[in-house]
């Protein structure tokens, strides 16, 4: 019975007549709050010595002006300001190799760091586990105790709600707007959608919208069908600018992404581009990914 249904949902769709397309492309937003310069904290009296293994906890340091603290960070980050960081990592780096860049302090921004935190730990390294799923002001709170720049950090949290308090949800006949963010991260090659435990869906729902992805009861980047994403039935596909060469530019996404052209977004091509951080990290751009979100939302629909 599920599958008939299915089955009669795909048809309809595939018959319904397409709507103008509406492509908002909002990915020139300002990276951050503009708080300080990048290297406005000056460099710690022993020279770098702070290792980041989450883009979010990099964002957070640069906007905090501390960017001539950080030692090691992951490499493919876009984002001003971390172009002098001595040295790159990966976020499967063993304790050895860490160890040899005399760290000062290492944090993490997953579980799956927890291993090699535990063996700097064991060696006398000052380790932390800021985790990734946390709200963006707490992030804020804890990294800018870490590097003794508090004060800044409450400022940051000020720029962040005040950033939250401009959002204005939208609605669609009188129900809540529901978003996919389309992505290929996760699951190799595979089309994936980002659900529950993930920085976007922090964000989709700050807006007062729903993850159409953690609707269906699904968690951080996961493969998609055709069958899910109809009964999805996004209004509008969230990407990351960095991802549209993924997808073979725009056609690419609408062609061969699993069933999303059968879907509302789809028949109007209703698509945002943003920033990769604003859409991955939920750190210091959260607020500014929030409220420029719920602008091309309204413009949208509006």
């Amino acid at each position: 019975m599920i599958r008939i249904l299915l089955f009669i949902l795909l048809l309809s769709a595939a018959f319904a007549g397409p709507a103008s397309a509406k492509v908002l492309d909002i990915s020139g937003a300002t990276p951050y709050p503009a708080l300080y310069r990048p290297d406005d904290a000056g460099p710690p009296p022993d020279g770098p010595g702070l290792v980041l293994l989450g883009a979010d906890l990099v964002e957070i340091a640069v906007a905090l002006g501390a960017a001539d603290h950080i030692l090691a960070r992951p490499a493919d980050i876009d984002l001003p300001g971390i172009e002098n960081t001595p040295h790159q990592v990966r976020e499967w780096a063993g304790v050895e190799g860490v160890l040899a860049l005399r760290p000062q302090i290492v944090v993490g921004s997953s579980v799956i760091n927890r291993r090699l935190l535990d063996g700097l730990s064991a060696v006398g390294i000052q380790t932390d586990l800021i985790d990734r799923t946390l709200p963006a002001t707490e992030k804020v709170a804890r990294l800018s105790a870490l590097l003794g720049l508090e004060e800044r950090g409450v400022e940051l949290i000020e720029a962040i709600e005040a950033d939250y308090a401009e959002v204005r949800p939208v609605e669609i006949d009188g129900r809540k707007l529901r978003i996919v963010h389309a992505s290929k991260m996760g699951a190799g090659t595979n089309f994936t959608a980002g659900g529950a435990e993930t920085a976007v869906h922090n964000l989709i729902l700050r807006v007062g919208a729903l993850n159409a992805f953690a609707e269906i009861g699904r968690d951080r980047y996961r493969p998609v069908t055709p069958e899910g994403m109809v009964l999805m039935a996004p209004d509008v596909v969230l990407i990351a600018e960095s991802e549209l060469p993924a997808f073979g530019n725009l056609d690419g996404l609408w062609e061969d992404y699993p069933g999303i052209g059968l879907t509302p977004a789809g028949r109007a091509r209703n698509i945002i581009i943003m920033r990769d951080l604003h859409v991955r990290a939920d750190a210091a751009s959260s607020g500014i990914a929030a409220k420029t979100l719920s602008q091309a939302l309204h413009e949208m629909f509006e």
